[in-house]
């Protein structure tokens, strides 16, 4: 079958993986042919897991697994299109930055989606899984080492992945994750699940209250305690709300309780404890793109995430609010205080991501002993830092000022690389009243470049 690729392409052929580890011959494009299933899947899941092979397209002869679906690139194309198919790859591949991260799962991730642009990630429905659904590609390029799910939530909250659908909503154990739950109802009273639900008649003249059976006397309703007929209901008997009765403790109720038991660790909880957790496919962000370039994962967030760090919008907000408070109530006053970082990208080519990221931690915890409970932060670019600061007004901020200056020339003084850093400031009675939040964010940082 492969014959007519040789004409194309100049081919290896290998009976078995341990074959080509011992040659270790490096190609952009991998052929598994065979009609055996367990072999395609198994050699799929050594080369994904290779850390020099993981990123190369793979095409299959014949059908495989569904679960390895994200782990193939497709069914083997016809020549010309295997062709058109190779030389994009190897396009992105030469733009692609490798860097000391490329080892880690986070940068084979990475290197992975990028190289595929328009690739999604989906997840894989399986009963027998603990979670019901797993990512087979992630648990291949991490190598078992990360649970898919709370890596999944770290790239969200980094900005690396981007959400594509909503696949499932689903309820799991809290203590194991499981989605495998089984619901059984309990007595409201004693919470024994030996319950029962039963018709129940309550005869009027007595007020007795009875299951239906010991109302029936020769085919007729009598009441069992006071030998009324019961010919009317409404107006001789009527049929109680407490359908349900406890033959543990004899109580009788409306509705039981509902309790979860995960069939895994065997723990029981409320309903309303289970864990709730959103099944999606994902795509590889815009920031995750910047990073395959660059070759680096950068975000100045993750060494200011002590500065009471909130997101942008909820920033402006705020700062909206207190632009009207203190033009209603002049006794009222903040200032807003920038920080921009001019060479980071110069830095990280020169000292690397972790010396950088050490040396902005540095200047954090100088940063943090300056800084107040209401005082907020923010990010709107990647290397601008804004501090929101209350009840600050120009003395204030003037003394504010000094002592970041001061910090940063002690901080300088500790390396020989220099962070270069712009710093611009505001107090609310320098601000124009026809100004927003928004407007002052974009004058300021004008100002500064």
């Amino acid at each position: 079958m492969l014959d007519r690729y040789s004409d194309s392409f100049r081919t290896h052929i290998f009976h078995d993986y341990a074959e080509w580890k011992k040659q270790r011959i490096f190609s952009p494009a991998i052929i598994i042919t065979g009609e055996d299933q367990n072999y395609t899947s198994s050699i799929l899941d050594k080369i994904r897991r290779d850390e020099d092979l993981f990123a190369s397209l793979c095409f299959v002869s014949e059908s495989i697994p569904a679960s390895y679906n994200n782990l193939v690139d497709g069914q083997l194309p016809q020549p010309p299109k295997l062709k058109e198919i190779i030389n994009h790859f190897l396009d992105l591949s030469s733009a692609y930055k490798n860097s000391e991260a490329q080892m880690s799962h986070l940068g084979r991730l990475i290197k992975y989606l990028w190289l595929r642009p328009n690739f999604i990630l989906h997840p894989h429905q399986e009963w027998q899984h603990l979670r019901f659904y797993r990512y087979p590609l992630l648990e291949a390029l991490s190598q078992d080492k990360s649970d898919s799910f709370e890596w999944l939530q770290s790239l969200s909250a980094s900005k690396l992945l981007e959400p594509v659908a909503l696949i499932d909503r689903q309820r799991e154990c809290v203590f194991c994750h499981s989605s495998h739950l089984s619901f059984i109802d309990i007595c409201p009273s004693c919470h024994a699940i030996d319950i029962e639900l039963q018709a129940s008649l309550h005869c009027f003249t007595c007020g007795c209250v009875e299951v239906q059976e010991k109302f029936i006397q020769s085919g007729a309703l009598i009441c069992p305690k006071c030998n009324t007929q019961l010919r009317h209901i409404g107006s001789d008997y009527d049929r109680p709300i407490e359908n349900h009765s406890c033959h543990v403790c004899l109580q009788t109720f409306v509705e039981p309780n509902v309790l979860a038991r995960c069939t895994v660790c065997e723990k029981e909880m409320l309903p309303d404890d289970l864990a709730s957790n959103r099944i999606r496919s994902w795509k590889l962000s815009d920031r995750g793109r910047i990073v395959a370039v660059r070759g680096e994962v950068f975000d100045i967030a993750t060494s200011f995430d002590q500065l009471n760090f909130i997101p942008k919008d909820l920033f402006i907000h705020d700062l909206d609010w207190l632009l009207i408070s203190s033009r209603r109530y002049p006794d009222i006053t903040f200032s807003l205080f920038g920080i921009c970082f001019l060479n980071l990208i110069e830095l990280i080519d020169r000292i690397g991501h972790t010396q950088l990221l050490q040396m902005l931690e540095s200047f954090a915890q100088r940063l943090r002993s300056m800084l107040r409970t209401p005082d907020l932060s923010t990010r709107t670019a990647e290397n601008m830092l804004w501090l929101l600061l209350p009840h600050t007004d120009t003395q204030g901020l003037s003394s504010f000022q000094k002592r970041i200056e001061n910090s940063m020339q002690l901080l300088q003084a500790e390396g020989d690389m220099k962070l270069d850093c712009r710093f611009i400031s505001v107090d609310s009675s320098q601000i124009s009243k026809m100004e927003t939040a928004e407007l002052i964010l974009a004058r300021l940082y004008g100002e500064l470049l």
